[in-house]
């Protein structure tokens, strides 16, 4: 940890445990029994909801997404601010170090953030006029709606913001984006979408007590328990498909890995962009699937080919993205857009790509960017015909080919940052590692006056596979 994230660590617990002093506790004091058997009751089933928390993973960033949010804000209406400092510390300390097993400086911090996150919003909704509702006969909820929302709003930005910053001290990138991809999340939005159901779960409270909240909150367990099957049953369709993909290419050497690598360089490319989680998540599945319509063995018989390809044969090779949606839209799990991406992965800007010779904005930002690191991947690779260019070359045919093959605003980002040049070091690597594998030695690349440019829909389409 460096020195800056200590202090920013250190002043959050700090601002965290001044706000928790600074609240009202009287009224957590001044409960009746009933209404501490409730929040006992309401804190045991957000402690079960994160004990449920559903791992997610969305482009390169890793959470957990639970339903605790929802008794939070319950608990803020029923039993006021101190209360619900109560509820989020003991659900947090039982999900960071129980569930998540944390360290003790990410687990601290995360209870800290939250406590504090908490406090300002608990501060926000009794300004407001926000008041317990616990213990009173007939109470106004419409005057709760303001501060209801006051409180659920702040709470979900404070949050975004201390974890964003804390990512942006530690890993060095734009607070901006880092936030910008917060909003994004679509974990947040389901929060804030799903919030008006804790008014109803107050309303069930104060008028059927505790049975209120067993009504509603428990059989919202028992659906995320079983969106949990469903999302394990996703991640093992989308293993077996890493698994086919391996499988499809590790019958050429020279193609191994091809299909990770180029959805590695996708990932960093759409983030690179500054595209939302969902859409680097849904780009970096596509690349990995790019190819999966070659999974007869005619596709790698033709590749293999040192001469130049017949018609009919790169009619073949064409047919590959069909076959491949084809295979994909089989597959329930698989959605629409990536899909979509696959499909139109070897369209060109100016129209002469296939299968539907796109042209332009028509030609999904996905596919834009693998046919980008198609081309990069395959340049950087020895091939049976020739061996991998030099970076020179391959920066060479990306600025003869923007605006013509490729998109102009994927190839900026490419040459103008180190991503290609990390990527050219990285493929010079795994080149020497598959050359050993082949027991063969790899030869300096010389280039040719007559080896003609990148160009799959005139006279290269193996050159891209």
């Amino acid at each position: 940890m460096t020195g800056r994230l200590r202090i920013y660590v250190g002043l959050v617990w700090i601002a965290a445990v001044v706000g928790a002093f600074l609240a009202d506790w009287s009224t957590l004091g001044a409960l009746p029994r009933s209404g501490i058997i409730g929040l006992a009751g309401l804190t045991a089933i957000g402690v079960l909801s994160e004990g449920l928390a559903i791992g997610v993973a969305v482009g390169t960033t890793a959470h957990t997404s639970s339903i605790t949010f929802l008794p939070l804000l319950a608990g803020v209406q029923l039993f006021g601010p101190a209360a619900a400092i109560l509820f989020i510390a003991t659900t947090q300390l039982f999900g960071e170090f129980v569930v998540r097993r944390k360290g003790l400086v990410k687990g601290g911090f995360n209870i800290a953030q939250a406590v504090l996150a908490t406090s300002i919003a608990g501060w926000a909704f009794g300004v407001l006029g926000g008041v317990p509702l616990q213990g009173i006969e007939d109470p106004n909820f419409t005057r709760q709606i303001a501060p209801f929302l006051s409180f659920g709003l702040l709470f979900l930005a404070l949050n975004h913001a201390a974890v964003s910053l804390a990512i942006t001290i530690s890993q060095g990138q734009s607070f901006r984006r880092i936030w910008q991809r917060a909003l994004d999340n679509t974990a947040g939005l389901n929060d804030i979408l799903i919030s008006p159901i804790a008014l109803v779960v107050a309303f069930l409270y104060v008028s059927q007590g505790i049975a209120g909240l067993v009504v509603v909150l428990l059989p919202m367990l028992f659906i995320r328990y079983s969106y949990i099957t469903t999302s394990k049953l996703r991640e093992s369709n989308s293993d077996l498909l890493t698994a086919l993909v391996k499988a499809i290419e590790i019958r050429d050497p020279y193609t191994s890995g091809h299909s990770v690598r180029v959805s590695r360089l996708a990932q960093r490319l759409a983030e690179e962009l500054g595209l939302t989680e969902v859409a680097v998540a849904r780009i970096t599945n596509a690349a990995l699937l790019h190819d999966i319509g070659k999974i007869e063995a005619i596709y790698t018989e033709i590749l293999r080919k040192p001469d130049a390809l017949t018609a009919h044969e790169r009619g073949i090779i064409e047919s590959h993205v069909t076959r491949g949606e084809q295979l994909l839209r089989d597959l329930s799990s698989v959605p629409e857009e990536v899909v979509k991406i696959v499909r139109h992965h070897h369209e060109r800007e100016d129209g002469t790509g296939y299968p539907d010779r796109l042209r332009g904005d028509a030609i999904p930002i996905g596919s834009k960017i693998i046919v980008v690191c198609d081309a990069v991947d395959a340049m950087l690779s020895d091939r049976p015909y020739r061996d991998a260019l030099p970076l020179s070359a391959v920066l060479e045919q990306l600025q003869e080919h923007a605006g013509l093959q490729f998109d102009h605003r994927v190839t900026k980002v490419l040459v103008e940052t180190d991503i290609l040049a990390e990527y050219a070091e990285m493929m010079r690597i795994t080149r020497q590692e598959q050359a050993a594998e082949r027991n063969v030695d790899i030869a300096p690349h010389v280039p040719s006056m007559h080896e003609p440019p990148v160009r799959p829909a005139v006279s290269g389409v193996r050159r891209y596979h």
